[in-house]
């Protein structure tokens, strides 16, 4: 009976202990959202609340807005969640609707469920780790278009303290078809994109970790493209390699490109005039010594970029607009 008695001592004590822990994890947590709120202006919410008890941590924003120079971004809600005895990872979960400004263009989202998960690194300052965000059946509207997908993902995953590695990728998209065929009337390009996939590095003049929401705010101070992927009616174009942009967004750098189904995207870039006419001829005996013996349709080429001209060798493929 002593035995007994005891154990429910512990476990009463245990229950006791940890109750008291989330009450002022709570507690802790509801100070430091008004701290943020009050202290920085470019956050803001209608109100905020912390539930869960007594394994997580659930903390809800309503009406969240954040407003950063040319950027604004508002929605009914945004949710956060962590377990009480994992406080480094955090689970974000999006409103349906979401809307979006930028340099004056109104956007607005919607998506049948977006969420996202940040890790961080144990330690005071929390620093940034991992982050993956994804959204199902994303549609983006502005200007009266709209842009669909059947699923977006980024994620990106810390290098060191002030460099990540980012991936974009986004599922079967389909442009607003009313814009394609402003651009493309003749239809030389496609309507859909199996797959859209974009990697990079980015470098930032501080660590993104918890004093991000309370100091001055980051600004990015490198960028390169690391790779890339296209595919679509039976091409695909992947590219590896090193391009960084300049000042008035102009791609320069050295890759590779490998492609598959090379001839259909020829004839589409020679009937689009993306292609010079006068390198016709040159450009396809170039390419047909890089292709694949035991596979005709695909090629490995080697290419230099340089102020956004795709050059193989002296001759030039084509051009790809600035970034920025």
């Amino acid at each position: 009976m002593r035995v007994i008695w005891a154990l429910l001592s512990v476990a009463v004590i245990a229950t006791l202990g940890w109750g008291g822990y989330w009450f002022v994890g709570a507690r802790a947590m509801d100070r430091t959202v008004e701290r943020v709120l009050a202290g920085n202006p470019a956050f803001s919410a209608a109100s905020h609340s912390v539930l869960g008890f007594p394994n997580r941590f659930d903390l809800t924003l309503n009406e969240p807005r954040v407003e950063q120079g040319g950027m604004a971004w508002r929605a009914p809600f945004v949710q956060f969640f962590a377990l009480s005895y994992r406080l480094n990872h955090v689970i974000a979960v999006f409103a349906h609707d979401q809307q979006f400004s930028l340099l004056g263009q109104e956007m607005s989202l919607h998506t049948e469920d977006m969420r996202a998960s940040l890790v961080m690194a144990p330690g005071l300052a929390l620093a940034l780790e991992r982050f993956a965000l994804v959204a199902e059946a994303p549609a983006l509207q502005s200007a009266g278009e709209t842009h669909r997908a059947d699923a977006a993902r980024l994620a990106t995953r810390a290098q060191d303290s002030h460099r990540h590695q980012a991936v974009i990728e986004v599922e079967r998209a389909f442009p607003d078809p009313a814009r394609m065929a402003a651009i493309d009337p003749a239809g030389h390009w496609p309507r859909r994109f199996d797959v859209l996939r974009l990697e990079a590095e980015l470098e930032f003049d501080r660590p993104l970790d918890r004093h991000v929401l309370e100091g001055a705010e980051p600004r990015l101070v490198g960028l390169a493209l690391t790779g890339a992927r296209v595919v679509f009616d039976g091409v695909s174009i992947t590219a590896t390699g090193r391009l960084s942009p300049d000042a008035r967004g102009n791609l320069s750098g050295e890759a590779v490109l490998t492609v598959t189904g090379w001839r259909e995207l020829m004839q589409r870039a020679r009937e689009s005039g993306l292609m010079p006419a006068e390198h016709d001829t040159l450009a396809t005996m170039a390419l047909q010594s890089m292709t694949d013996p035991d596979n005709p349709e695909r090629l490995e080429a080697p290419f230099v970029m340089r102020d956004g001209d795709v050059m193989l060798g002296p001759l030039v493929l084509g051009s790809v607009p600035p970034l920025f």
